[in-house]
């Protein structure tokens, strides 16, 4: 890989790269397998399984048998779980009772 596209790249970790094959055509690694997005989620594998089933996860797709994310959905992903407060916005208002 080029010395400039190395430092453009703020992903995939050392780790991800020992595992990962690239094609010269295609570049950078687009789509990771669960460990991986896990890993780069900062998340378990189970963690992933159950939003894939439940709902609520990142996009995910399904090529065959195989389960791969796309690394621009899961920023995307985690950039929606982004909070100011702890607050839920979509929680409704619990107003105090007066009991005089």
């Amino acid at each position: 890989m080029r010395k400039d596209a190395n430092q453009q790249r703020r992903w995939p970790t050392g780790d991800i790269l020992r595992r990962a094959r690239f094609v010269d055509d295609a570049g950078p690694i687009r789509f990771v397998d669960t460990e991986a997005a896990a890993r780069y989620l900062a998340l378990e594998a189970h963690t992933l399984e159950c939003y894939r089933s439940l709902g609520g996860g990142p996009i995910f797709h399904k090529f065959g048998k195989w389960v791969r994310y796309a690394v621009d959905d899961l920023d995307a992903w985690a950039e929606s779980c982004r909070r100011v407060t702890t607050a839920s916005p979509a929680a409704p208002r619990v107003l105090p009772i007066d009991l005089e």
